[in-house]
């Protein structure tokens, strides 16, 4: 009996064609999809491999602490991070302002100027141009958080042996303000004058404490109406959230048609939330995303004629959220429903909070709602 030889692929073609129908590759124990098409399946491979693999197989001809210039280590800093954008690790909004501040920073300290000769007062003096440049603490703070994650980054992985002296540069100090959050009747104005989708985001904002990019890439999969609870964990932090459904937001769900995987789709058919990259002419690429979901809320406020501070969009549902789920005086409840990474050390003792936290969703519930009844 003649016995059939097992195909094997070619070791000049990287993926593999899936039973799905997608190109893909299994990298570090983890499945990797490209999509359908084999030439862009393989172009999306290669601009992720960097990230996928790791950097350290691209980085064995790196210059040595002696001769590292600045503008040397930040292009391959900002080209990792262009790689995890790739692979969906890492929004594009913070990536545009990881290249704005790194471009301050070689500017203050010089392109060409070698890293080994960076000292402490050169990082305290560009320390105080930001404080001169920025107003907010916030924007100083980031700057400042991007500069010692490069660093941080180089001596991670291996490419400098010695960093500057960033634990010397402090943070400036955040005097918490009370910001706006909505009450029970300017929510009953915004739901009246909303369309079937934004209805059903407004009540996830304040059931779940759910920002754009929650609503954005919720699947079906992660709703179960019947049983009214959702399961989706927060991409910024990966902390899982399985949190209950209010009647209305359940009920707000179902009067949306299912077209698609995703639960929220324009009217063209695209999602809230699109990431677009952005070819400059001298081939470097720039990512921006386009939030429908915060130009359609702003429309709505301004459409119930609601007096609100100026600057209130989607998220202050959110802020809402908290606040009024804060008065349960369980913070760990509150951490889980907001997918916070804060209190982490405090959770290692506490088994379970799902009771506290439904508890305090409905809690909330009563209060969203008053006005209606």
């Amino acid at each position: 009996m003649k016995t059939l030889k097992r195909k094997t692929r070619s070791d000049k073609f990287p993926l593999t064609l899936h039973p799905t129908g997608q190109y893909c590759k299994k990298v570090k124990g983890k499945m990797y999809y490209f999509g359908s098409d084999k030439k862009q399946a393989l172009e999306k491979y290669i601009d992720q491999a960097t990230y996928l693999h790791g950097c350290q197989n691209n980085l064995q001809q790196k210059p040595t602490d002696d001769n590292m210039t600045l503008k040397h280590l930040c292009d391959m800093y900002l080209k990792y991070q262009y790689s995890k954008v790739q692979a969906y690790d890492l929004t594009a909004r913070h990536h545009n302002e990881q290249i704005g501040s790194i471009n301050k920073l070689m500017a203050f300290l010089g392109h060409n100027r070698k890293v080994k000769s960076i000292s402490t007062m050169d990082l305290q003096n560009y320390k105080r141009k930001l404080q001169k440049s920025y107003g907010s603490v916030c924007r100083l703070n980031l700057h400042i958080s991007i500069m010692k994650a490069l660093f941080h980054w180089a001596r991670k992985n291996d490419i400098l042996e010695n960093i500057p002296n960033i634990d010397a540069i402090s943070r400036g100090k955040i005097i918490h303000q009370e910001r706006f959050t909505f009450n029970s009747e300017q929510i009953s104005e915004v739901l009246s004058v909303a369309d079937v989708k934004m209805q059903a985001m407004i009540w996830l904002g304040l059931n779940c404490g759910f920002g754009c990019t929650d609503c954005s890439e919720l699947k079906w999969t992660d709703l179960d109406l019947v049983n009214a609870r959702v399961k989706l964990p927060r991409r910024k932090t990966g902390i899982s959230r399985d949190l209950p459904l209010w009647p209305e937001t359940v009920e707000s769900l179902e009067k949306i048609p299912r077209t698609g995987k995703l639960v929220f789709y324009t009217s063209r058919g695209n999602s809230y939330i699109q990431t677009l990259l952005k070819t400059g002419g001298n081939g470097d690429g720039k990512y921006t995303t386009l939030n429908t979901i915060t130009t359609k809320f702003s429309r709505l406020i301004k459409k119930s004629g609601l007096d609100v501070p100026k600057g209130t969009g989607f998220y202050s549902l959110r802020r809402t959220a908290a606040t009024v789920a804060a008065k349960s005086g369980d913070p760990f409840a509150v951490q889980r429903l907001l997918g916070h990474a804060d209190l982490q050390m405090a959770t290692r003792y506490v088994q379970d909070v799902s009771a506290q936290t439904d508890s305090v969703i409905e809690n909330s519930r009563k209060y969203m709602t008053q006005a209606k009844n």
